[in-house]
């Protein structure tokens, strides 16, 4: 199965900014969510769905808004000749 929505856009950010697993589960645990990073891998990967309050606290842990995470991806015009 291929992930696709706000889980797939984190786990990019997290591999963009060089974070493992356990780092992001520490970010996390800043902003008041516990979380097993088992259940970071399953949301990741589309396994699993995140609460609110993880999805939260998980964009603040990588600075991005937690607006932006619920955004759809944009999708890139199809231009007709």
């Amino acid at each position: 199965m291929t992930a696709i929505g706000p889980q797939v856009r984190i786990r990019n950010l997290r591999l963009a900014y060089g974070l493992t697993i356990p780092a992001l589960v520490t970010r996390i645990a800043e902003h008041g969510v516990e979380v097993d990073p088992n259940h970071i891998s399953n949301v990741e990967c589309g396994r699993k769905r995140a609460s609110h309050a993880l999805m939260t606290a998980w964009a603040k842990a990588l600075g991005i808004s937690p607006l932006d995470v619920l955004q759809p991806e944009p999708v890139a015009e199809v231009v007709r000749s």
